[in-house]
């Protein structure tokens, strides 16, 4: 498909950086500490683009602080990347204002090169916006778009076609090998219905078989026959399921309580109690550690994924940066030792780890973090916190349980971040996730291969009930 002068449809599996394989292929290197060869196994993840696309996507239910929406247009999730591979920035529509237009009044100087990743095809103002800001591509689902009137479509069109502006049509692919690794890391007790009722929620949220039946004349998307419209439906639900994996256990019931630090910092007892104070917005707590959730499943640390991201602002929450930890950027495979605290090795990966937190402050869209609000699925550790202090951040909400942590963790410790908490410098919360006692079906062998169904996604869309997630 042309739109443009340099657009394409994007194929069902985006390109891959010199870091990444979705394959999970092995890799054969020499132990030096032991004179033997010993296999080494790539980590499983989506690609980058994958990435950015969901969260633009996600982005979309970033909590309103506001009322006031255009009618005329639908919601749009926005992430702009820098021609260095970093993430500039992520919005979308609020307070009146298009998600493009946002970002590109907010970061205006910075926009020349960018990739931007749109959860809908954009409209004739932004499409103009995107051109005179000479981004390098624009990529977008092909949901419904942000207007489905003709007269819109035709003119953003235009727009691109006179333009060097290529846009595409963008269709995430997630592996099975990617959807089988994060399966195994669900809690016990999370079903296959929780997932199922999860993805058929958020499939039903974002698909409308009524409109793929116009994309192929809407969008225009020529090449939209029967056989690809099948192949799309099935990466689309592939691409819910994968959403399920990291939402789904935060829909069994999760809380945001303060946590309080007592005794002196080198014996720190971290606690919480049934009156401790909540973080006072909990649904943006809870899209925000689903945004960092879905960051942690980028790394190429071997043993440990981390996602962080820094919400600026008071009353216009603006997100400021994100990252996840793994190896310097642009590193191969193999240039660094990946073996951790239990593995028996001359040299472990600690001192190669660039840390989420770290890459987070590292790539920020704006200096002053006064008001900046930090989540992240792990508790900083010794070499973030101090970080952290600088920065300005003084709130901090942590994905997991931390109450009766030990300050000290194999290579790393966290030592200071309780002593941060106990003097108040950093207020903490801490994200207490509700057990229930009921046995993960999925593991027992017939049920799994009862859950292969013919749409490739792992469940059978259709007999699941859809809840309510608002």
């Amino acid at each position: 498909m042309q739109t443009g002068k340099d657009a394409s449809v994007t194929p069902f599996h985006s390109q891959f950086s010199n870091m990444e394989d979705e394959r999970g292929h092995n890799l054969l290197r020499k132990d030096e500490s032991k004179g033997s060869d010993c296999r080494e196994k790539r980590e499983t993840r989506i690609s980058k683009e994958n990435l950015y696309m969901v969260l633009a996507l996600w982005m979309e239910r970033f909590p309103l602080q506001s009322s006031r929406v255009q009618q005329k247009f639908k919601k749009v999730g926005v992430v702009f990347v820098l021609p260095s591979d970093r993430v500039l920035a992520a919005d979308c529509s609020r307070d009146g204002v298009h998600g493009v237009a946002r970002v590109m009044v907010n970061h205006c100087g910075k926009l020349e090169g960018c990739k931007v990743f749109v959860s809908r095809k954009p409209c004739s103002l932004c499409a103009k916006l995107l051109v005179q800001s000479r981004v390098s591509r624009v990529f977008y689902l092909p949901i419904e778009p942000e207007s489905e009137n003709k007269g819109e479509l035709a003119r953003a069109d235009n727009l691109f076609k006179v333009s060097p502006v290529g846009q595409s049509v963008f269709v995430p692919c997630v592996e099975e090998g990617v959807l089988a690794k994060d399966e195994k890391r669900l809690p016990e007790e999370i079903t296959p219905d929780d997932i199922g009722e999860c993805r058929d929620q958020l499939f039903k949220e974002w698909w409308s078989a009524e409109w793929i039946k116009r994309a192929k004349v809407c969008l225009p998307w020529p090449c939209l026959d029967d056989s690809m419209e099948n192949q799309v439906e099935s990466d689309f639900k592939s691409l819910m399921k994968w959403i399920a994996f990291v939402k789904a256990p935060m829909d069994k019931g999760v809380a945001f309580k303060k946590v309080k630090v007592t005794e002196a910092a080198e014996a720190a007892e971290v606690k919480c109690d049934r009156d401790a104070e909540h973080y006072p917005d909990f649904n943006m707590a809870f899209h925000m550690m689903i945004f960092a959730k879905m960051l942690a499943r980028q790394t190429d640390d071997p043993k440990k994924g981390v996602g962080a991201v820094i919400l600026n602002g008071t009353e216009n929450k603006e997100v400021a940066t994100l990252g996840w930890n793994g190896f310097p950027s642009k590193a191969l495979f193999g240039e660094f030792p990946r073996a951790s605290d239990n593995d028996d090795a001359r040299e472990t990966k600690f001192s190669y780890v660039i840390h989420a937190e770290q890459n987070a402050l590292l790539v920020r869209n704006t200096k002053d973090l006064t008001d900046g609000v930090l989540f992240v699925t792990k508790l900083p550790c010794d070499e973030c916190a101090p970080m952290i202090k600088l920065s300005g951040v003084k709130t901090v909400v942590v994905g997991e349980t931390i109450e009766g942590s030990t300050p000290k963790g194999g290579e790393l410790s966290y030592y200071l971040i309780r002593e941060y908490i106990k003097e108040e410098i950093i207020a903490c919360y801490q994200m207490e996730t509700q057990k229930t006692p009921t046995k993960r079906l999925g593991s027992d062998p017939e049920t799994r291969k009862k859950m292969k169904s013919s749409d490739g996604s792992g469940m059978d869309i259709g007999s699941q009930t859809a809840i309510n997630f608002d």
